[in-house]
């Protein structure tokens, strides 16, 4: 018989209190969710998941292994893996209602999760200035090299949870800000911090908010250092990805007109979050970041719900053909017409306005491309590639 595992589930407040939200029964093929009855009575509740775990008594339950809102405090391919090995776990074992013991409240977003398994003792958080060593073990740990227990308790303790498939740790920077950064995979063809913190600057240009990011240099490794968005003040703001509001499985196959139905339905300002995103998908559309999937896109609660600054932007690296999510009919980036007229109209925005964005994003981008890689340390070779997918994008989105 599959192991029942259960939870108490708790939520740390932007202003750092600690809440007892609720109970989680699982047992991998079903998940029941109860809000707990102080929660529901206190004087700021609100749904972790205002879709399919709206604030009410009894019971929720779900035919998978957890509810989304839940999974996405779990790490992706890399820190998963670093956690499989921290713990030795076998394939049954990493399972997701069994893998949320192993975590903290460093993990993305607010949620905390107490088992009986879980370890008592905190190691304490890294620093900035370990970054180096960290950097080489994480590059270690990808090229399959032998590790030691405690350099793999202290990777797994700063990177176990952020999502993605790249290497990351969670760090605290010089003036106690929290940090998350990003290293270079082993795998990688292309400069892509390079990449990606030039993306986030000329995403930055044309009007998207985006965190606060730098590059730097330890041991002879480039990295990204990102300030997180979840965390303010010493409090924690809660986030669920578009993934789990649209109760999606499978490789996240949606539309960006299903995220933008999402905002009509839970943002607190729906109009200037759908005017984001939609500037976002004519972003992504010019820059080729086809690895646009739900889990990229988060809903982040600050005294109601609102879109979360932009995140994991690159170019077409993975050479696909199209875009995880689709535009209109397929995951073809959009022609100007297609832009400026149905798809506004999906977001509620008019013609004009579309135009007035389209063409802002276009010059921004065409304009600043070459620049703004040179200034990210970016290979020339690797900005003129993408730099030839982008001026075709611009001719499509501008005709």
């Amino acid at each position: 018989m599959a192991e029942v595992a259960l939870y108490h589930v708790y939520l740390t407040r932007s202003d750092g209190a600690v809440d007892k939200v609720g109970e989680i029964a699982a047992n991998g093929q079903r998940c029941e969710f109860r809000y707990h009855k102080g929660y529901l009575e206190s004087s700021e509740p609100f749904p972790l998941d205002v879709i399919n775990l709206n604030l009410r008594k009894g019971e929720y339950a779900v035919d998978r292994p957890l509810f989304g809102v839940f999974e996405d405090s779990l790490p992706d391919g890399w820190g998963r893996a670093v956690m499989s090995a921290r713990y030795r776990l076998s394939h049954a074992e990493q399972s997701p209602h069994l893998l949320l013991r192993y975590l903290d409240d460093r993990s993305t977003g607010a949620l905390s999760y107490n088992h009986s398994d879980n370890e008592k003792v905190r190691k304490d958080d890294e620093s900035i200035r370990s970054i180096g060593e960290l950097a080489l073990a994480a590059k270690a740990f990808e090229n399959g090299e032998a590790i030691d227990d405690m350099m793999l308790q202290r990777l797994f303790n700063s990177g176990g949870t952020p999502g993605g498939a790249h290497p990351k740790v969670n760090v605290l920077g010089n003036d106690g800000v929290p940090l998350l950064v990003k290293f270079p995979s082993v795998a990688d063809k292309y400069d892509v911090v390079g990449l990606e913190a030039s993306c986030l600057e000329l995403a930055r240009m044309v009007g998207m908010r985006v965190p606060e990011f730098s590059i730097m240099e330890e041991a002879g490794i480039k990295m990204l250092c990102l300030d997180r968005f979840d965390r303010l003040d010493g409090g924690h703001l809660h986030m669920i990805s578009m993934q789990s509001l649209l109760n999606a499985t499978g490789y996240y196959h949606a539309t960006y007109i299903q995220m933008a139905d999402v905002i009509r339905m839970v943002s607190k300002r729906p109009v200037e979050d759908l005017h984001a995103l939609y500037r976002q998908m004519i972003f992504n559309a010019i820059v080729g970041n086809t690895d646009d999937h739900l889990k990229n896109f988060a809903m982040l609660y600050h005294n109601g719900y609102e879109l979360t600054p932009a995140y994991d932007l690159l170019p077409n690296v993975n050479h696909k053909v199209g875009h995880t999510l689709s535009f209109l009919y397929d995951e073809i980036g959009p022609r100007r017409t297609e832009a400026v007229g149905s798809l506004a109209g999906r977001f509620k925005i008019n013609k004009q306005s579309a135009e007035d964005i389209v063409d802002e994003v276009i010059e921004m981008i065409a304009s600043n491309w070459n620049g703004v890689c040179k200034r990210n340390g970016v290979p020339g070779d690797e900005t003129a590639r993408f730099s030839n997918y982008i001026d075709t994008q611009c001719k499509k989105l501008g005709a």
